[in-house]
């Protein structure tokens, strides 16, 4: 998505770091184009390929819902017309909102009508809200329009939310607040195979992208994605107490499944969390409640 000079096109646009590209963003982009159809407009989302905070302190580690090419191609998915990445740098967090707004938006970028988000700040002075906005716009001749939150349960919907129920483990509600299932993806690395000697050989996940928010300790059904086939999946997420694990792992027992992808890539989407991980007297012990969970995940799978 390139964007043609500000003298041939004017634009509607709104900012944001779109994390996810959730319900609550659909929905700011749907009043976005309609905002640009009814103005003669193109609609443009203006994005940051990484997060701000990362530029502001050097030793902030996000945890994303979407790796930034993910990001793009969900935010392309949407239908707006073009979608442009902005870089963060310690110039642009220095901007107030004014030179924002005028030497960026409007000069650089062409842009005629911005709709602001619910939540949504920009320039280094915070303290302002969409009535500064609107003050600033019709003193440079920028038209700016709030937009109305979309809500999950009576509360916006957010990416920080979102990031909340999948720290509890509530990948459901996660999924009903994103419009998909949470998906990871990664490489097939090798572990110690002591689900293979119980009968559960797993794959275990390297992903791609180490800020990715990674789900709760526990057991998930889930549906894993490999060689462009899809099959039922039970995945654990933890530290393996039954072995006295010392590192945090992903590992996914795909249903039905045993072919060599050491090295594939795999794409988990998480369905459901079915129990907490905890530590069993044997390997047996453990075996017997691992065959109820893939019983567990194959009915949970079929809803």
């Amino acid at each position: 998505m390139t964007i043609p000079e500000p003298q041939n096109n004017r634009y509607a646009a709104t900012i944001g770091f779109f994390d996810g590209v959730h319900l609550g963003h659909v929905h700011l982009l749907e009043q976005l184009k309609a905002a640009a159809t009814g103005r003669g407009l193109k609609s443009m989302a203006i994005t940051f390929p990484e997060h701000p905070r990362q530029i502001l302190q050097s030793d902030y580690r996000p945890r994303l819902l979407s790796t930034p090419d993910d990001k793009m191609r969900m935010l392309e998915q949407t239908g707006i017309d073009y979608c442009f990445p902005l870089h963060f740098t310690s110039a642009l967090a220095a901007m107030d909102a004014r030179s924002f707004m005028t030497d960026f938006l409007q000069k650089r970028l062409g842009v005629s009508m911005l709709l602001v988000g619910h939540d949504h700040h920009f320039g280094h002075d915070t303290n302002l809200n969409v009535n500064d906005y609107k003050k600033i716009g019709n003193e440079i001749g920028m038209e700016v329009i709030p937009a109305d939150a979309y809500l999950y349960q009576g509360i916006p919907v957010s990416s920080s939310r979102i990031r909340r129920e999948l720290v509890a483990g509530n990948v459901k509600q996660a999924a009903a607040m994103l419009g998909y299932r949470y998906t990871i993806s990664g490489t097939v690395i090798h572990g110690l195979q002591n689900g293979r000697k119980m009968g559960f050989p797993t794959a275990n996940l390297g992903p791609y992208c180490e800020f990715m928010q990674i789900p709760a300790d526990g057991v998930y059904s889930a549906l894993a994605s490999v060689d462009g086939e899809t099959w039922p999946a039970m995945v654990n997420i933890g530290y393996r107490p039954t072995f006295e694990g010392k590192a945090r792992t992903i590992e996914a027992h795909l249903v039905g499944f045993d072919r060599d992808i050491y090295f594939h890539e795999l794409t988990i989407q998480f369905v459901d969390f079915l129990r907490a991980e905890r530590k069993f007297n044997s390997p047996q012990e453990l075996a017997l409640q691992l065959d109820a969970d893939r019983k567990q995940v194959l009915e949970t799978i079929k809803q």
